[in-house]
């Protein structure tokens, strides 16, 4: 979390709670609201929370595709791509870790099940 994408005062720390004593206390006493600095700061824990999540489920999509592929008898095949594209598919696959004739296999038939 970057610290500058919320607005603390650079004295600010963090309030030591003794959370036993906090569980004998009366309800009344303990402390329920939040300052704006502390819902900022819950408000961007649960951003990242929720869009690396959203990462970790389309992650786990492409691996479960991968997964699926039909692991019978292969066949080589040369392909000729614009320079920028071939890029492209170097840059995923490295960033997803996963082999390239896999992900181009995933494509093609994502497009024919899409045209058929």
């Amino acid at each position: 979390m970057n610290q500058s994408s919320h607005d603390t005062k650079k004295d600010s720390h963090p309030i030591p709670l003794d959370v036993n004593s906090a569980r004998t206390q009366d309800k009344s006493s303990i402390h329920t609201e939040f300052t704006p600095e502390e819902r900022a700061i819950l408000r961007d824990l649960i951003r990242g929370y929720v869009l690396n999540d959203q990462q970790d489920s389309h992650d786990d999509d492409l691996y479960q595709r991968v997964v699926t592929l039909e692991k019978g008898k292969k066949v080589r095949k040369t392909i000729v791509i614009n320079e920028e594209v071939g890029a492209l598919l170097d840059s995923f696959a490295d960033q997803q870790k996963v082999n390239k004739s896999y992900l181009i296999e995933i494509a093609i038939l994502d497009m024919v099940k899409k045209y058929k």
